[in-house]
């Protein structure tokens, strides 16, 4: 049968990549969501890294989970959508800001993620990885290619940032 993939090749099937969708999908929408700020491009993101992941499979050698390595796969999906010329001629969603709303609609608080994309790129990853994926350390560390105490460094520098920045949303000013 000609056409054929190579993940089929390796006995991958359609049916292993429903599996990844219904079994990490959610997770990585999230993470692509948040890395991306835009949910229809997330979901672009999600469907690009699943596909890849799917012709790339032959290339999984297993040094760390299916999770691990289909989120590396989006975080890089997301970055080449980012630096895409499409991504730089769209409008940020601040400029949204002073639209008004129409009826009763009522958007949800958004300063915690505000904050946590307003940190710089190395730490924003890791506490998107930590926290949102729900990856541990030594797994960031595999992703990113970085020590262990490398991540937990960007995640303590990434929480002071936070504390600094939520300072009267969430950490009550006196704490200290």
């Amino acid at each position: 049968m000609s056409g054929q993939t190579a993940a089929w090749e390796e006995g991958r099937t359609e049916a292993d990549l429903a599996s990844w969708l219904e079994q990490y999908g959610d997770r990585l929408l999230r993470m692509c969501t948040l890395y991306l700020k835009d949910p229809y491009l997330a979901e672009d993101a999600v469907q690009d890294a699943l596909l890849r992941a799917y012709r790339a499979w032959p290339s999984f050698r297993g040094d760390s989970t299916e999770l691990t390595w289909l989120t590396g796969i989006a975080i890089n999906v997301c970055r080449s959508y980012l630096r895409s010329p499409w991504k730089r001629r769209r409008v940020a969603a601040e400029a949204m800001d002073g639209l008004p709303a129409g009826g009763e609609l009522r958007l949800p608080d958004d300063t915690l993620p505000r904050a946590i994309m307003a940190l710089p790129r190395k730490y924003r990853e890791v506490v998107l990885l930590h926290y949102y994926q729900e990856l541990k350390a030594r797994e960031i560390a595999a992703l990113l290619g970085l020590s262990v105490s490398g991540v937990t460094v960007r995640l303590a520098r990434a929480r002071a940032q936070l504390k600094d920045a939520l300072k009267g949303w969430y950490y009550d000013e006196d704490e200290e």
